[in-house]
Order: structure tokens, then sequence, then C-alpha cells
């Protein structure tokens, strides 16, 4: 497709390099680990980790063992390094390090997961110089083939697994592989412009096109059953693959194709919309739809002669494909939008919400960012007034928006250099089409679209583990289409070529340095394996075993609260307060924005009668959510019965101000009211009391 494989002694070295490749893009989003406690993203995080080492080491077997680097484009090679320098600079600036390095207490999405992805689109790209890059977006294919399967097990009651709610798992029914219908309809759509080329573009056989078709109207199915709004507007993106290949140059039979794609259009843009619980009955019919229109494509498609560049300037295809592809998008945006009003409201508003925060966060720390992944214990110091009165329980670990969440986490500087590579990609993977021929043409068009695809699912969504490697690897296949010069040789100071023995001693050493590299790598996996059995021990009432599994995950992520809030958990249930007290200190030391581990604290101060440490801890969880009702409340409370009546009247003052009756979602605040007029009872305030006895009644006047 690109480049002819290399010949010669590397070319097992690039079938492992490939092989790597393609298990991060078929394990890394389908991988469920049922004996974990976060069942889909540390596992897929980890191997995602795993296999990007191990593509890295190859890839330096072969330069040691050849002496020669090929360098890439100036430009990409100024994007990468401006990104990753960025990523280290922001990292460890951060007040959370570790937060913004790993991201495990969140997504993964931290520097480590963007270095490593940054490195398998170099990989992919110096790969795509000597060899096509098909497999690679066939694996995609079987990925996104293996997302679908699961989600309409799901949808139609047929789901082999049991799961938990809460335990790792989305509350939605069907939320396949990626754990949440969000992420899962994000890299279904993403990746359904692949799916599509198969049997409009590829060269396969007659029967994986036909049967291809029918997985593109089984796809469709699975997005409504996912009922995500990112996931409806990205998949219109695969129209353009449509497009492409019915407007393609040479083609005398021009418009009995458009008469082909039009119901595999009118499909993947109707369905979703149109049917939220679509039935077997219309999967069945639309895949024998789309399989029918696989076939009628496969009688159309003829060798395309290979065009000189006064025929491609003539036909225009490639300006026929980008005008194809934005009409569809500015008419399917006008089509979508009320569906967006009416199907997705409340979440459109909590992205909002979201993305308010972000740009409040980013005001705080403009240049350099507050870290990776460290959104959440920011969250509840800077979100708005009404959102905290009326969902205050509901928190968000991150902006559901990629650019916003790498602009609060890494400021400027890591926001410009994150852009200037997409640039970069963007600019290379529109010369891949332009440049290409026939055939070529229309896989570069393809991935061009998944890549696009995923920017406008990223726009309103989370780089969570499944998602977050596809565009860099797909960047990799545009540049390798892209860049068509030939690029300086950087002979390395040992340049004699190792052979035999020499290549073998390098091989070793690697292989040495992968497997205790595996160690530190698979530590997120041993614990939250761990952390599973212990909550297993807890649920069977075994706080012995309990303790000792909670305490292996500690040992094995001693910066992951997650775990050591178990922990302590168990000990003050077992009335371990001097244990459970330290603990939860060094929670709300790894958790600095947390609000409710300010009030864990407090609350186990008091348990050991340490009045002013708890009065402290109350003190910081007000600064930390000045506007949440409980938070207020509850340090109101304590400061009345301790003696401190004038801070306690400034809390129930400011509680009051909030304006919190009958606002709360869950009908908490009028509990609260009534904890209020208590409050109010114990300083001697009468009138005060009554009011607040009243205000516990939702609709009472003048509350």
């Amino acid at each position: 497709m690109v480049a002819g494989t290399e010949r010669g002694g590397l070319a097992p070295a690039d079938r492992l390099l490939l092989a790597l490749l393609i298990v991060a893009i078929i394990g890394v989003p389908t991988l469920v680990f049922p004996t974990s406690l976060r069942i889909f993203v540390i596992p897929q995080v980890v191997l995602l980790w795993t296999v990007a080492v191990a593509v890295l080491l190859v890839g330096f077997h072969r330069i040691v063992v050849t002496g020669r680097l090929e360098r890439g484009p100036v430009v990409v090679s100024v994007a990468s390094v401006a990104f990753l320098t960025a990523l280290a600079v922001t990292s460890f600036l951060s007040s959370q390090t570790w937060v913004a390095l790993t991201g495990l207490t969140v997504r993964g999405a931290g520097a480590i997961t963007y270095g490593l992805c940054v490195g398998l689109l170099h990989a992919v790209f110096r790969l795509g110089r000597r060899r096509s890059l098909e497999p690679l977006v066939q694996a995609f294919v079987i990925a996104h083939v293996a997302v679908v399967s699961y989600a309409l097990l799901q949808a139609y009651g047929l789901d082999p697994l049991s799961w938990v709610v809460g335990l790792g798992t989305h509350d939605a029914q069907v939320f396949s592989t990626l754990g949440n219908p969000n992420f899962s309809a994000g890299f279904v759509a993403l990746t359904l412009p692949l799916l599509v080329w198969v049997p409009f573009g590829s060269t396969r056989g007659p029967v994986v096109k036909v049967g291809s078709g029918a997985v593109i109207g089984a796809s469709v199915v699975a997005l409504a059953y996912l009922g995500a709004f990112q996931g409806y507007v990205a998949a219109f993106v695969a129209l353009g693959v449509l497009a492409n290949w019915a407007l393609q140059g040479c083609r005398s039979n021009r418009p009995v194709a458009v008469l082909v794609a039009l119901p595999v259009a009118a499909v993947v843009g109707g369905l979703p919309i149109l049917f939220d619980d679509p039935g077997v009955g219309l999967l069945l019919g639309v895949m024998a739809l789309l399989a029918g229109c696989a076939r009628l494509a496969i009688g159309l498609d003829r060798p395309v002669p290979a065009l000189d560049d006064g025929d491609r300037k003539g036909n225009g295809s490639g300006r026929l494909w980008l005008g194809a592809t934005l009409s569809v998008g500015v008419v399917s945006g006008i089509f979508l939008f009320r569906r967006i009003l009416d199907g997705v409201e409340s979440g459109l508003s909590n992205r909002l919400e979201y993305w308010r925060v972000a740009l409040s966060v980013f005001k705080t720390s403009p240049i350099v960012g507050t870290g990776l992944e460290a959104y959440p214990n920011y969250f509840t110091a800077h979100r708005s007034i009404e959102r905290a009165v009326s969902l205050e329980t509901s928190h968000a670990d991150s902006p559901h928006s990629v650019l916003l969440g790498i602009l609060s986490g890494g400021g400027v500087i890591l926001a410009i250099a994150y852009v200037g590579i997409l640039l970069v990609v963007g600019y290379y993977g529109v010369q891949a089409v332009r440049r290409s021929e026939a055939e070529s043409r229309l896989f570069f068009g393809a991935v061009l679209a998944a890549w696009l695809g995923y920017q406008i699912q990223a726009s309103v969504s989370i780089d969570v583990p499944g998602l977050i490697s596809t565009q860099w690897v797909l960047g990799g296949v545009l540049l390798a289409g892209g860049v068509r010069e030939s690029l300086p040789v950087l002979e390395l100071p040992l340049s004699r070529r190792l052979v035999g023995n020499g290549q073998r001693v390098v091989g070793a050493g690697l292989l040495v340095v992968f497997l205790l590299a595996l160690v530190p790598l698979s530590a997120p996996l041993r614990a939250d394996m761990a952390a599973y059995r212990g909550q297993e021990a807890r649920n069977e009432r075994n706080p012995g075993l309990a303790g000792e599994e909670f305490q292996k995950a500690v040992n094995l992520q001693p910066r992951n609260s997650a775990y050591l809030e178990r922990l302590a958990d168990l000990h003050e249930k077992n009335q371990m307060h001097e244990i459970a007290f330290e603990e939860r200190q060094e929670i709300a030391r790894l958790k600095p924005g947390n609000a409710f581990a300010a009030v864990q604290v407090a609350r186990a101060a008091i348990r050991m009668n340490r009045l002013e440490v708890a009065g402290q801890w109350y003190e910081e969880a007000v600064r930390l959510d000045p506007h949440g009702a409980g938070v207020l409340v509850e340090a109101a409370g304590f400061f009345a019965l301790t003696g401190s009546e004038e801070r306690a009247s400034q809390l129930l003052a400011t509680f009051e101000a909030l304006g919190t009756v009958s606002m709360s979602a869950d009908g908490t605040n009028a509990e609260r009211w009534q904890i209020v007029s208590e409050i109010y009872d114990h300083l001697g305030y009468t009138e005060a009391s009554k009011h607040a006895s009243l205000c516990a009644v939702p609709g009472q006047a003048g509350c």
C-alpha cells in the first residue's frame, strides 16, 4: 500500500513489530478483566503500556543492530520533541506529579501514556516506510467487530457475564468492552470509516466485502443501543468514505455508484437517530440491505488507471470528497441538533459545566497547568453554585473534552504542543489522500476519516485506554502515506552492522530489560487484583483476609488512594481508629483538592477526640467545597457543638445564601434544613430554628 516490505535479516523484526501493534489495536479496547477492581481501565492501560514498551524496544533493537537511524521530517520531529518536553515539564511542575505522570487515579491518560503513544506514532510511521500498513487497519476492523458484537449481546439479553453495577461497570445495560456506552460508542464511530472501506474501497475478496457490509448494519444498530450522541456525530465521518468511493476518478458509472452508496449512507446517518431500540428484526433487515449494497459495489469496482498530475487536477476527486464530507457534516449537524437537544440535554448541560470548570482550573495555572488527570481534585472548588446545590454529590473526574483536559492539565505549553502535532499529522494525512493512486487513495481517505472521527468524539469525551492510542496509530499510518520523500539517515558512531551473535546478544539484553520492566508495568494490575480479592473477602465477612489483600494493593501502588480508602474503611469498622486516622490523613494528602477526603479526616479525628485537628480539617473541606451544602452543614454542626458559635453562624449563613430549598435532585437539602434547625436550637436561635424547620418542607414561602 505504501511501500514494499524490506528484504533481509530484519524482516522477522518487522513481523514482530507488526504483531505487537496488532495486539495493542485489538487487545486494548476489548480486554475485560472481571477479577480486578476496575475491570476495564486498569487492565487496558497496563496492556497498552506493556505493548508500547515492547514496540519501542523492538525499534531500539533495529537501530542498534543496523547502526542507522532514519530521521523523520523536521516538522514531525520538532512537534514530537515539543510535545514530549511539554509533557515532562508540566508533569514535574505539578503538585501531583505521580498522578500527572500515570493518570492511574482516573483513566490512565497521564504523561507516560501520551509519551508511549508518541512512540507508537513513530513506530507505525517508520514501519509504513518499509511495508504495507493495511494489516493494522484490518486489526482496527476486528476490534470494531468485537466491541459491536458484545454491545449487541448485551442489548438482546445474551451477555454471558454477570456484572455488578458500580464495580467497574457503567449503570447502563449496554456498555460493551470499554465499560461505558459513551466510550464504546466513540470507538465504534471512529473506526466505522475503516469498516466501510472494506466493502467500498479495499481489494478484499467478495465474501469479506459482503460480510463487512452486513457488519456495517450491525454497527449502526449497536450505536443506537449505546445511545451516545458523540457516537452519532462521529459516525457521520464514515459517509466521507462512501463519497470518496462513489465519486472516485475514472468511474464511468458514477451515478449508479452513488445510488448504491445512498442506502448505506441513509442507514449510517438515520438509524441511530430514529431508533432507540431497533430490535432483532430491524438488525437483520439492515444487515441484509447493506450486504446487498456491498455485493453491488463489487460489480462496480474495477481497476482504475493510474493518473498523472494533469488528470488528477482535472478530475478533482479529492476536492469532491472533501466537499461531500463537509456538506454531509453541515447537513448532519442541522439534522442532529434537535435530537441532541431532546435526547441528551442533561448530558450536554453536564458537559458545559465540566468545560466551564476546566477553564476555571486553567486560569489558576495558565502556563503549565495543574497536571494531567488532576482535574477531580479541583472540581468542587471551581464548580458553580447551581451545580453544587442541585447535584452536590455528583462529581466529575474529567472535563469530558480531551483538548480542554490537556489545557487545564498542561496549560498553554502542553496545549500548543498538542495542537501542533495534530496539525502536522492532519497536514500529512491530507497529503496522503491527495498524492495516492486509485485504491490507495480510498485507503488513506478511510484512515483520515477515522482520525477525524477521533477528534470529533474526543471533543466531548475522555481519553480512556481503549481510545487514546487510536489517533496515534492512525496518525502513524497517515504520516507513512503523506511523507513520500527520502529521508536523511543518521549513521551512529558504532555504525558497523551487527550480525549473528551480535544481534542475538543485543536481543537477549533487550529481552531482559523488557522482563524487568514488566514488574513496574504490571504493578497497577496486580494491585487492582489484590483490591478485588480484598473486596470479595470483605463481602464474605473475612476481615483478616480483606486487610491482607488491601495492604498488598497499597504496597504495590502506595500513591493510589483508592486502595488506602478501602483499608481505612476496614480499620474503622474494626475500631482501629488510630491507624484509620493516619490513613485518612495520607488519603487527604494524596487527594489535596478533595473535600470529602478532608471531611473523612475530620470525622476520624473526632472519633479520637482530637477536636482541634478536626476543626482544621473541616475548615479545609469548606475551602475545597465552598458551595457544598453537606460540607457547610456538617462543619457548622461541629463548630456549634465545640463552642465556636460565631464560626457556626457564618457557615449557616453561607448555607442559607445558597438558596438550597427544593433544588437538590435527591431531596437531601430538605433533610439538611432539618439539621440546620437543630443546630439553631442548640445555639439558642429560636426564630432561625423555626424558619429552618419550615424550609425543611419544600415549597414553603420565604425559603
